[in-house]
């Protein structure tokens, strides 16, 4: 079999079953398999496949198939330029958090103390401290084996010790640490809306997309709580749902924060920053 059979036989699988962007993710998955770029299937479309490779390749197009999404069949995802390790252990990170990134580092003066609450996969942490070697970079998870992940992620990407890990919930573990920038991609899906989300969601960690209150509980913790943690006119950073805006206003005012909120490349409200 060649490249362009392969491709083609996987389309066929893929648009039936709903998948939004067959091509893309058979591309993706066979680049994946083969260990090439994607590229080299417009050059090489006639090039042949193992029979090892079709038959792995065939087994992820059936998971694909079932709406089990790309990066974790594959087992990475690129965010900030970076390829991160990542799996049903960890939420796969989006591009609209990248926000957060850009941020974490305009407001971080030279030598900063960074905290990542909710870190995940470590991809907001490591990015900031990719770009900003001059940064202590924190970061925490509720999760242990989501810190496992990012500490992989982190020593893969930066070498060991660069970002400092801690398991607990959000503060927890940060009792005396106060820091210049604390940025945190929460769970703020309303669990009432779920029956609108694509399938895919429902594969990764639910705990790290899910929050009561209408989605807000571990928002409004974060606000209530951040103060304390915060250095003379340090900042916090959050990303959002698209209709947190008045939320996060009201309880930044309340809890005595200043509140900007930027919208994302689609527009939509992404990412609120808390200050005096």
């Amino acid at each position: 079999m060649v490249v362009s059979e392969a491709l083609k036989d996987a389309i066929g699988k893929l648009g039936p079953a709903g998948i939004e962007t067959p091509r893309l993710d058979a591309e993706v998955i066979l680049a994946h398999v083969m260990g090439v770029e994607r590229y080299r299937f417009i050059t090489d479309p006639s090039r042949e496949i193992t029979e090892n490779e079709r038959k792995r390749y065939m087994r992820m197009i059936r998971r694909r198939v079932g709406r089990e999404p790309v990066a974790y069949i594959t087992g990475v995802k690129e965010f900030y330029s970076l390829e991160f390790t990542v799996t049903k252990d960890v939420l796969i990170p989006r591009p609209e958090t990248e926000l957060l990134v850009d941020l974490a580092l305009y407001y971080a003066g030279m030598n900063c103390r960074v905290l990542d609450l909710c870190t995940g996969s470590g991809a907001v942490a490591v990015a900031v401290k990719r770009m900003r070697k001059d940064l202590a970079v924190f970061a925490s998870d509720i999760s242990d084996r989501a810190l496992s992940v990012a500490r992989k992620n982190s020593s893969k990407l930066l070498g060991r010790s660069a970002v400092k890990f801690f398991a607990g919930d959000l503060f927890e573990p940060f009792t005396d640490g106060r820091f210049g920038v604390i940025v945190c991609n929460p769970p703020y899906i309303d669990r009432e809306s779920s029956g609108s989300l694509q399938k895919e969601i429902f594969h990764e960690p639910q705990a790290a997309l899910f929050a009561g209150e209408g989605g807000t509980s571990v928002i409004r913790r974060i606000i209530r709580e951040a103060a304390a943690h915060l250095e003379d006119r340090g900042k916090l950073i959050l990303e959002i749902g698209s209709g947190m805006k008045n939320f996060v206003m009201d309880e930044g005012a309340a809890a005595g924060f200043s509140v900007s909120v930027l919208n994302d490349h689609a527009g939509l409200p992404r990412a609120a920053v808390f200050g005096e």
